[in-house]
């Protein structure tokens, strides 16, 4: 029966009316109690009420949480923001949102072999140092890092200008899947409406809102990064930026950021350090683990690679050749090896420990 459902239901479906955006959803819910705000809005019509259930149970059977301001897992970062969003949907461990420190690690879609390199590092060490990596799922750096931290540590959480029911993009399924499943996957979005370009915009500014600290890995002159970079500014947070040759157009971004303030991120150090700062409890980067105290590889790909890995270096190029693995899948896995204590990087080459 519709008259026992949650506030959640309504605020559901106040999500779903016609032309509802953020600010407008977040005056009536300021105004009226969810399901006063619904009925100001349908009266009392039976056949809303049948579809306002329906909808609320598919979302129960999508496994997707709907979380109101007044919900335990509501992100704390959030709270007293302006634009804070009334209702989140969440695929995965809403209390991912509140547990950790948080690093946001964003970049353009169409990196260098390099910058998607160095967005996998960084993922694997920050989630190793029990650091949540933040990103927006998307193809090229923000991919690479998921893909590192996802399994090395500390749960990941990805932000999405879409709904949370379903991988998008779709090239991204199976670690979107693994994202949800190891941390949270969270959108202001719900599930079925259509994808219009602000919502890109909102997500950065969601992304920027949930995380402590933001780096940029690879980014062009005002590219998408950007976006992420000025909300966080505005917020007071700190923007890091990973140095790049000056003959990369992938990098002009990045080394323009630098002159404008943001620090130089030229390991995971820099950046656990600029957590310390706000004030987040970190744990430094581990050494090599000794032969007792390495693990064993996880997932089906990472237990592939190892096999294949020698004690002579291989090239990445090689690697990605004998697996079959895209370039930031073949780092992800290369930098959980390496946290595990089984592989290691030499110059660019990998090698079995």
């Amino acid at each position: 029966m519709t008259a026992e459902l949650p506030d959640e239901a309504y605020a559901l479906a106040l999500t779903l009316v016609p032309e509802m955006g953020p600010a407008k959803l977040r005056e009536l819910l300021s105004e009226a109690p969810p399901q006063v705000a619904w009925e100001g809005i349908n009266g009392p019509s039976i056949t809303a009420r049948e579809e306002l259930a329906k909808q609320w149970w598919h979302y129960c059977d999508l496994g997707i949480t709907v979380i109101l301001q007044s919900h335990p897992h509501y992100p704390k970062r959030l709270l007293g923001l302006p634009h804070a969003p009334a209702v989140l949907f969440c695929r995965g461990n809403p209390a991912t949102l509140n547990d950790r420190p948080t690093a946001a690690v964003v970049g353009t879609r169409s990196p260098t072999r390099y910058g998607i390199g160095v967005a996998a590092q960084l993922g694997a060490d920050l989630a190793a140092a029990g650091v949540s990596v933040v990103s927006g799922l998307a193809l090229g750096i923000d991919g690479a890092a998921h893909e590192g931290a996802s399994g090395a540590g500390a749960p990941p959480i990805a932000v999405l200008a879409g709904g949370v029911g379903a991988p998008y993009p779709v090239r991204h399924a199976r670690l979107w899947e693994r994202v949800s499943e190891l941390g949270a996957v969270v959108s202001e979005t719900p599930e079925g409406v259509k994808l219009d370009k602000w919502r890109f915009a909102v997500r950065n500014r969601l992304m920027a809102s949930l995380s402590d600290v933001v780096v940029v890995v690879e980014s062009r002159h005002h590219g998408g990064s950007r976006h992420t970079v000025d909300a966080a500014m505005h917020l007071g947070k700190p923007v890091g930026a990973v140095p790049g040759s000056i003959r990369s157009v992938a990098s002009e971004g990045t080394n323009a950021l630098m002159s404008e303030g943001a620090f130089p991120v030229c390991s995971v150090t820099d950046v656990l350090v600029a957590l310390y700062r706000e004030g987040a409890v970190v744990t430094p980067p581990k050494k090599m683990q000794s032969k007792d105290q390495r693990q064993k590889p996880t997932t089906s790909s990472e237990k592939a690679l190892y096999k294949i890995l020698t004690f002579e270096p291989t090239s990445l190029d090689e690697l990605a050749r004998l697996t079959g693995l895209d370039f930031a899948s073949l780092c992800g896995d290369l930098e959980r090896l390496a946290q595990a204590g089984l592989a290691h990087d030499v110059g660019g080459y990998w090698e079995r420990i």
